[in-house]
């Protein structure tokens, strides 16, 4: 595919969004911040020096016995100089105290670091972390990552197992991962750690690139659904940009048995379209691409509140598009 180059800059207007909205973290949050980025010598220093410290009301999510859900605990926990990450987790490796739970971290687990990203937490565990079988590790993530994002300013967790990325059960990176949602008895839902591939306008302009998410699909809700809505929510990348249009909706989106999918989005995804036939095109394949990662879709339709519509920028636009392999450009270096 011939992409020009007025898709060059057609990105910039996003990437300065996302730059300010990172300004706009309250001094509380940087000062947390701050704290929760010291290492251990640093901490070391700071108790020779004299601490502040101050006890906070935390929830924290530890297993039932047969670690088939999760139940939440009340924790006031001692705070030291505003690291409430590092005493949320260290609340998790100590254990329960209520009867008829037990630890979601492994014995023998050592935190190696965690410092704070925006509002992402990072979190870098011993090798004692990946003990765990398949069905253990998911209740354990999800102990830490409903936890933390419960926490004032964290909205998502990243966990690292000695510096490098935990890997999910498709044997992908997981990346950040959100907050899960339990029912009333404290079970994940259905279908909430499924991990995909999305993809984001690439920093030339010129290709896409693919990030892993982990996606919850509630009740009726569709994986489809699931992956417009991570789309739209940007990447997390700083490299990277957003691919759909500041302000488009989803209005609907339905898959037939033969494999067409068909999505329909608002009139912002037209009026706020990325200039250049560049634009278009990355931002068509994008969707179509991250899309067809599930395999039984095999083609993607679009409308535009509820109709077809002729042309999108300089593309034809009333047909069916296919997976378009060659504008994905691996993320590895």
């Amino acid at each position: 595919m011939l992409i020009t180059n007025s898709g060059c800059s057609f990105f910039e207007d996003n990437k300065t969004t996302k730059n300010s909205n990172k300004e706009q973290m309250s001094q509380n949050s940087k000062e947390n911040m701050g704290a929760d980025n010291k290492t251990n010598s640093e901490s070391k220093s700071s108790n020779e020096a004299g601490r502040s410290e101050k006890k906070q009301t935390i929830t924290l999510y530890f297993a039932n016995e047969d670690n088939s859900l999760l139940v939440k605990e009340e924790r006031s926990v001692v705070v030291t100089d505003g690291a409430v990450l590092r005493s949320a987790i260290k609340a998790l490796m100590d254990g329960p105290q209520k009867k008829g739970l037990r630890k979601t971290i492994p014995e023998g687990t050592s935190l190696l670091g965690i410092r704070r990203d925006g509002n992402t937490a990072i979190l870098d565990f011993s090798k004692e972390y990946n003990k765990s079988n398949d069905i253990a590790e998911i209740i354990e993530r999800i102990s830490i990552v409903n936890t933390l994002t419960n926490l004032q300013g964290i909205e998502k967790v990243k966990i690292l197992v000695e510096g490098k990325d935990l890997i999910g059960p498709s044997g992908e990176p997981l990346g950040e991962m959100k907050k899960a949602s339990l029912d009333k008895s404290g079970r994940p839902v259905s279908g909430m750690l499924k991990n995909i591939k999305i993809y984001f306008g690439s920093p030339d302009s010129d290709y896409i690139v693919s990030e892993n998410r982990n996606i919850v699909t509630e009740n009726n809700s569709s994986q489809e659904m699931a992956v417009l809505k991570e789309l739209i929510s940007g990447p997390s990348s700083k490299d990277l940009y957003p691919v759909i249009p500041k302000g488009t909706k989803i209005l609907s989106v339905k898959t037939t048995k033969d494999g067409s999918c068909t999505v329909d989005l608002s009139k912002e995804f037209v009026n706020n379209a990325f200039l250049g036939s560049a634009g278009a095109e990355i931002t068509i394949n994008a969707i179509v691409d991250s899309l067809t990662e599930n395999k039984s879709i095999k083609k993607v339709m679009f409308l535009i509140e509820g109709k077809e519509r002729e042309s999108y920028s300089d593309l034809e636009f009333n047909k069916p598009f296919l997976r378009n392999e060659s504008i994905i450009k691996s993320s590895k270096k």
